[in-house]
């Protein structure tokens, strides 16, 4: 597949399902953080239109949908240079191996900044729109530990033992981050969204 511009969903999805190499896991974790970046800049541009202040929430959000955006398409390209050097072997392959597990932990960095933002809406959100910013903690949640298994899978057939020790650390702190990043924000959005539940009876007799 050659591009991911103007590609319809459809057209994609094939793609993505596909027994080809490429797209795979790390352009859908990148994709995933662009759905959720869409989804900050919604609620963002709601606060706004109901007069409270957001910064610039807008543009920020804007500006990492456009980020995930590439993120994906380079991911793709990063891997299928794996794919190409695994012919040659060397530093040729360990050059692609690098890039191909760079490109998706800046992914997963990405998305942990975006539920920085997200967290910075959640006392501005409208109420109309807190199950869109939910849906956005969870799915920036996604990206991030979707993209490191990316980084994990490139990883393992890497040489360099510092660079290998620097990823680790690097990925684990970042999977520590976002789970504990994720869990703030979604903690409060649950409990009011699950409102209309009420009490459940535990003796359904």
């Amino acid at each position: 597949m050659k591009g991911l511009t103007g590609v319809s969903i459809e057209k994609f999805l094939e793609a993505l399902g596909s027994t080809e190499p490429v797209p795979g896991g790390g352009t859908a974790a990148a994709l995933s953080g662009a759905l959720a970046a869409a989804l900050v800049r919604k609620v963002a541009a709601l606060a706004q239109r109901r007069g409270r202040e957001v910064g610039e929430s807008v543009s920020r959000a804007e500006g990492f949908l456009q980020k995930f955006l590439e993120l994906a398409e380079a991911d793709a390209e990063a891997y299928a240079q794996v794919v190409a050097a695994q012919k040659k072997g060397g530093e040729e392959l360990e050059k692609a191996l690098v890039r191909a597990a760079g490109v998706p932990l800046e992914t997963a960095q990405k998305a942990l900044a975006l539920m920085d933002l997200a967290e910075r809406l959640l006392t501005i959100c409208p109420k109309s729109a807190r199950s869109d910013l939910a849906c956005a903690a969870r799915l920036a949640w996604a990206a991030c530990t979707s993209a490191l298994y990316t980084v994990d899978a490139n990883a393992h057939s890497l040489r360099d033992e510092n660079f290998r020790r620097e990823l680790g650390q690097a990925r684990t702190e970042l999977a520590d981050l976002a789970e504990e990043k994720a869990a703030f924000i979604l903690a409060p959005l649950e409990e009011e969204l699950s409102l209309w539940l009420g009490e459940r009876d535990s003796n359904p007799h």
